[in-house]
C-alpha cells in the first residue's frame, strides 16, 4: 500500500470543502425561491399588486375586471389583513396598480385601463391615500384623485401600470399593439379636466433585442405585458407576462424608455395558471410575481443581481 503525503491529505480536504460548500450554494439557491399563496376566496382574478409604500412586509391587490372598487391587503405569507373599500372609484376593468410616498404618507394609484376591443374613448387611474392602520377586517378609503386618461392617438388595451414617484409620472404600458407602447401622464396634471396620455415610444425588447418580434395587431401572445414595476430606488424595471418575468437594470442616466428597450434579463417561475401581477418589495430586494385562481399563487424569489 502506498503512503498517502500529507500534501495529499491537504489536497483531499480542500476537494471535500469545496465540494461541500458547493452543496451549500445549491441548496440555498435551491431554496430561494418561495411560492405561497393568498388566504382569501374574494381574490379570484388577481390582476394587480404592489408592495405597501409605508409598510414593511404588506401588499396590495385587487381583481380584474368584475369585481367592486376594492383592494385586499396581506402580508409575505399571504395572510389577509384587510379589505380596503373605495368610494368614488369605478371598476370596469382594473389591471394594475402601483404604490408611493411623498415622504410622509403612503399613495396606491389603481389602473382602470383593461380596454380588450379597443372602444373606450377615456380610461381612468384612481389615486387613493394608503391606510396607516390595518387592523380592521373592514375599512373604507376615498378617491383623492380621479384621472381621466385620454389617449392622444387612441383606444388602446393595457394592463401594466407604473409609476415613479420621484419624478411624479405614471407609465403604462400596452398590451394588444404589434409593439408594447409606453405612454406617462404627470400626476400633478391640471384637474378638472381629461388628461393627456403622452405616447413615448415602443418597447422592443421582449424576449430580447434580438429576438423580439411583432404580434399581430389586437392579439396577444406569450410576449404581451400583464403588469410592470419599477424598483424603488428607480434603477430597476420588471415586466410581467404570462410566461416569464423581465428584469431590466437601469443606468443613472437613461430614461425609461431607454432602460425597457435594452434586452432584459429572463426571470422564469415556476407555471401558474394566468400570470397578470408583479411588483418590487418595499426594501427592492425581492420580486413578487402573482397569478389568477383560486387561491391566488405568488411566486417570491430575489431580485436578479445586475449583470
Amino acid at each position: 500500500m502506498s503512503k498517502i503525503t500529507t500534501h495529499a491529505v491537504i489536497g483531499l480536504l480542500c476537494v471535500y470543502l469545496m465540494t461541500s460548500q458547493l452543496s451549500v450554494a445549491a441548496e440555498e439557491n435551491a431554496t430561494s425561491n418561495r411560492r405561497t399563496t393568498v388566504g382569501s376566496q374574494a381574490l379570484t382574478e388577481m390582476s394587480g399588486m404592489t408592495a405597501s409604500a409605508i409598510h414593511n412586509n404588506r401588499y396590495w391587490a385587487h381583481n380584474d375586471s368584475g369585481d367592486r372598487a376594492r383592494l385586499f391587503v396581506f402580508d409575505g405569507n399571504g395572510t389577509v389583513l384587510s379589505e380596503l373599500k373605495i368610494k368614488g372609484a369605478g371598476a370596469f376593468d382594473w389591471e394594475d396598480m402601483d404604490s408611493f410616498s411623498d415622504g410622509s404618507d403612503g399613495f396606491l394609484l389603481v389602473g382602470d385601463i383593461g380596454d380588450n376591443m379597443a372602444f373606450r374613448p377615456f380610461t381612468d387611474v384612481y389615486l387613493v391615500k394608503e391606510p396607516t392602520e390595518l387592523k380592521s377586517p373592514t375599512t373604507e378609503g376615498q378617491v383623492l384623485r380621479h384621472f381621466i386618461l385620454n389617449n392622444e392617438d387612441g383606444p388602446r388595451d393595457a394592463e401594466a401600470l407604473a409609476v415613479d414617484g420621484r419624478a411624479r409620472f405614471v407609465y403604462i404600458l400596452s398590451k394588444r399593439d404589434t409593439h408594447p407602447r409606453l405612454y406617462r401622464f404627470s400626476l400633478d396634471a391640471l384637474p378638472g379636466q381629461p388628461v393627456p396620455l403622452n405616447y413615448l415610444g415602443e418597447v422592443r425588447s421582449i424576449p430580447s433585442v434580438d429576438k423580439h418580434q411583432a404580434q399581430g395587431t389586437g392579439r396577444i401572445s406569450h410576449f404581451s405585458p400583464t403588469a410592470m414595476a419599477f424598483s424603488p430606488e428607480g434603477d430597476a424595471a420588471i415586466i410581467v407576462t404570462l410566461r416569464n418575468t423581465y428584469y431590466f437594470p437601469r443606468a443613472t442616466n437613461q430614461t425609461w424608455l431607454q432602460a425597457l428597450n435594452e434586452t432584459p434579463m429572463v426571470v422564469k417561475v415556476k407555471r401558474m395558471p394566468q400570470i397578470e401581477a408583479g411588483t418590487f418589495s418595499r426594501d427592492g430586494a425581492q420580486l413578487l410575481i402573482g397569478s389568477e385562481g383560486i387561491p391566488a399563487k405568488i411566486e417570491i424569489l430575489p431580485r436578479p443581481k445586475s449583470k
